[in-house]
Formats: structure tokens, C-alpha cells, sequence
């Protein structure tokens, strides 16, 4: 279990304890009926060859796609249209996921009184966003342009070729710091120790913890201010100078991938409606 998850459950066990000692009825329902996701019907697909890879269009179907180790035999063209259609769809449904619990936050957020169970809902958002302020975590909720995560994902990935990103599905080669969680050794050394990258059950489970990198690093805190007043991803890429050592160069070589693989297109592509419940 990770420790999000022993997180809301200890606290789930707790308030049912509270409400016992107290001579309260509790009303909490079961752990699986609080925490609500999004009615989203996802499909996994292992891919063996570009042929399994689906074609996106404007109307995306919610593929998960695994093991893609064949990527980095590809030919340059191929790899880059293959990466598109396989991290559109996980881009797409981390953002779903994302939309649906802002939103169960916003309902939070216009109730005069919380329940445990709203507690238990939050527990793990606040741990995750790193606020205990609930509408600064509906702030720090929202999502940026498609553009934007693919152009970093390409970048981070190597367009997908990566090791890390076919070995452990780590889109933006993000590190470990703790040995409870899952993850593999990197080859390299750094001080003379040894780095771990983590392992992700699948793309979308990156992105996702991407999504809370940028919504809890200080760092960040300037790009999110601005993505709060605009979704122009021109105006949005300067604020991302701090995501790399590198700074502007990294900011300029974000805009210079955009420009070139015309990424902005993908800004309003959307999961298609049908494949929501």
C-alpha cells in the first residue's frame, strides 16, 4: 500500500474511532464509496509493434499502453508520431482524473460544514498538493495545455526512449528519494551514490505525479499564479525556467519543439464522451 493511501485509511479508521468514543452513529461510508474517481473507461493495451499504437484524433480513446520497448528502433518519424498517440491518451486521462477531484474539492469548498468522510477525501490531496488550505488546493489543482506536458514529456523521455520511461513508465525521469517506494537504479552515480528513478504502475500514473510536482514546488509557484489567468501557452513557458538547470535554454527548447512538431494542435483535443459511464 503506499503511503497516500495508508495515509487516508489511517485517518478513515480514526474517524470512525472518534465518532465511536464520542456515542455518534457514524454515518462514513466504506473507504472504496469515499473515495470517488471518475467514471472513465480506460483500456491497456501491451504493445508489441507500432500496429497495436491507435492513431489519435480530436476525439481520444483512453488507451494505457505498456512495454513499449520497441520505440527506439523506430525511424525518427516513426518514433515521434508513435510517442504522440501513446502519451496523448495518458495525458488526456491524468487530467481527467485531476478534473474530477478538483471538482469534488469545489463541492467541499461550497459546504458549511465538512464530514469525515470529506476529511478522509482530503487527507490525501492536501498531502499530495502539500497545503492544508482548501482553496489553495483547488488552485494548485488546475491543469495546463496539452502542448506544454507533451513538449516536457519529449524532452525528458528522449521522445520515449528512454530507459526509464520503457523500464518503469517514468515520463519526466523523475527520482526516489525513499527505498519504500518502487523504482530502479539508475546507471549513473551522483557525489558518489546511487540514484533510483521510480517505477510508475503506468504512464498516466506519471503524469499524474507530475501534475503534483508542479502544484507543490515552490518553484513552481509563479506558473501557477499564471495558468490561473491564462492557458496561452506562450505566456505560460517562461515560468518554467526552474524545471531544468539548464533555465532559459530549457525554456526556448520547450517553445522550439512546440513550434516544430506542432504540438499546440493538441491543446483541444478531449477524451472522447463515449467512453465515460
Amino acid at each position: 500500500m503506499s503511503g497516500e493511501k495508508l495515509f487516508a485509511t489511517s485517518l478513515f479508521l480514526v474517524t470512525l474511532l472518534l465518532a465511536w468514543a464520542n456515542g455518534v452513529s457514524s454515518d462514513v461510508p466504506p473507504q472504496d464509496e469515499i473515495i470517488k474517481k471518475s467514471e472513465l473507461r480506460t483500456e491497456k493495451i501491451i504493445a508489441q509493434d507500432i500496429n497495436d499504437i491507435l492513431p489519435v484524433s480530436s476525439l481520444v480513446k483512453p488507451i494505457l499502453y505498456s512495454d513499449i520497448t520497441f520505440i527506439e528502433n523506430l525511424t525518427i518519424p516513426e518514433a515521434k508520431s508513435t510517442f504522440i498517440n501513446i502519451m496523448l491518451p495518458a495525458i488526456l486521462i491524468a487530467k481527467e482524473e485531476l478534473r474530477f477531484e478538483q471538482s469534488q474539492v469545489k463541492k467541499l469548498i461550497d459546504k458549511k460544514e465538512l464530514s469525515s468522510a470529506d476529511s478522509a477525501l482530503l487527507a490525501p490531496l492536501f498531502q499530495h498538493f502539500r497545503t492544508d488550505d482548501i482553496n489553495e488546493l483547488h488552485r494548485r489543482m488546475t491543469a495546463h495545455p496539452n502542448s506544454i506536458i507533451l513538449a516536457q514529456a519529449a524532452v525528458e523521455s528522449g521522445w520515449g526512449k528512454s530507459r526509464f520511461f520503457k523500464e518503469a513508465n517514468n515520463v519526466f525521469g523523475v527520482w526516489s528519494m525513499s527505498s519504500r517506494d518502487d523504482r530502479i537504479a539508475a546507471k549513473f552515480t551522483r557525489n558518489g551514490k546511487k540514484i533510483f528513478l521510480k517505477k510508475y504502475p503506468d504512464i498516466s500514473a506519471s503524469i499524474m505525479d507530475y501534475f503534483y510536482t508542479i502544484g507543490k514546488v515552490g518553484a513552481y509557484q509563479k506558473f501557477r499564479k499564471e495558468r490561473l489567468k491564462t492557458q496561452q501557452v506562450q505566456d505560460l513557458l517562461p515560468y518554467l525556467i526552474s524545471y531544468s538547470e539548464r533555465g532559459q535554454d530549457y525554456v526556448e527548447q520547450l517553445a522550439q519543439m512546440i513550434r516544430v512538431n506542432h504540438f499546440e494542435q493538441y491543446d483541444s483535443y478531449k477524451i472522447d464522451p463515449k467512453y465515460f459511464n
